[in-house]
């Protein structure tokens, strides 16, 4: 007599959970740790031009942000617009805190965070509440951008406006400055692994397949019992407060902070192609993106120093190639192959 059992949450999730690295095989796990043990050894084991060393740095930078999008607009499907404001709320926190207040960077990218994810809530929650999807909650994320944008200019006595702010330099390691610029290589190097795991891990997480049904189906999803709402204002908050991270440490990266260095509109523009361009629906697309975009735009800014726009236009290019050739972006073009499909996490 033959006997039916009933399949368990646990095990309908652990059915449908896409295929993950502990399934890739061995070699891809030597692979990849032979990549990281690369990257951990580059700044000591040769001697780095402070230029290369420079533009690796921004890699990392953009590879967090790209990475942090992913999970807004590839995981969930929303396409924010104004993800640059997370940036400055974090990089505008920390920096007053450690200049009107002696508070170390370090409190400050965690008090950063917080405010990050508030804001996010605060201005998310109206936006998924009522039903605003596609151009227009894309529309909405650009106004919140340009809001706080032209907030941070107008405040000038607290923020120093257009002029902005340049930060105190002590060569104090708890002021998260550092006479040697390796370290913020390695900094921004954790910052991007982080990143890279925590998007990993949320993609193969319950709440990561709600962010995928919704991304895909909201009416299904919804009658399937998942919440519209907690699953768009979770992805919309976890990429602000990473956003907002990654502000902090471009402060300090830099020594200096305006409203056009760390919130302009131009930087959500390059974190959407550096993530549409590696394939924003895997962990690793804003990686992809960032090795490719960062070192073709340090290119071109410098190429065309008296061709002002060059660059932009070049962007722009980038963009309408990638619409109509690769819209899954350059990991997407593996997503048929099972093997590669464990790497990438489509």
């Amino acid at each position: 007599m033959s006997t039916t059992r009933t399949i368990t949450e646990s095990e309908r999730a652990e059915i449908l959970r896409p295929p993950g690295l502990r399934l890739a095989g061995v070699p891809v796990f030597i692979a990849m740790a032979a990549i990281l043990v690369l990257m951990l050894a580059v700044p000591v084991l040769t001697d780095i031009r402070f230029y290369y060393l420079q533009v690796t740095i921004l890699i990392f930078f953009y590879a967090t942000l790209g990475t942090a999008w992913g999970i807004v607009g590839g995981y969930c499907g929303q396409h924010s617009i104004g993800q640059a404001a997370f940036v400055g709320i974090g990089a505008y926190t920390s920096t007053l805190l450690y200049m009107k207040k002696d508070i170390s960077p370090w409190i400050g990218l965690f008090a950063g965070m917080l405010l990050a994810a508030v804001v996010a809530i605060i201005i998310g929650y109206p936006l998924f509440r009522y039903g605003l999807r596609g151009d227009y909650f894309a529309l909405g994320t650009v106004a919140l951008g340009l809001i706080i944008y032209e907030l941070t200019n107008s405040f000038s006595t607290l923020t120093g406006g257009s002029q902005g702010i340049p930060l105190k330099y002590e060569n104090n390691p708890w002021n998260f400055q550092f006479q040697d610029r390796k370290y913020y290589y390695y900094i921004g190097f954790v910052l991007w692994l982080v990143t890279v795991t925590l998007s990993y891990r949320l993609r193969r997480s319950r709440r990561g397949f709600e962010m995928l049904a919704v991304r895909d189906d909201e009416i299904a999803a919804s009658r399937g019992g998942i919440s519209i709402l907690r699953a768009k204002l979770s992805a919309f908050v976890i990429g602000a407060v990473i956003s907002a991270a990654a502000g902090t440490f471009f402060a300090q990266f830099l020594l200096f902070i305006d409203p056009g260095t760390v919130m302009s509109l131009e930087i959500s523009v390059q974190v959407i192609l550096v993530a549409v361009l590696g394939g924003m629906n895997s962990y690793l697309g804003g990686t992809v993106g960032a090795i490719i975009l960062v070192p073709l735009s340090q290119f071109l800014s410098s190429r065309f120093t008296q061709s002002p726009g060059a660059d932009v236009a070049v962007y722009g290019l980038i963009l309408i190639f990638l619409v109509i050739f690769m819209p899954n972006g350059i990991l997407g073009l593996l997503r048929k192959s099972p093997r590669w499909r464990k790497v990438i996490g489509w």
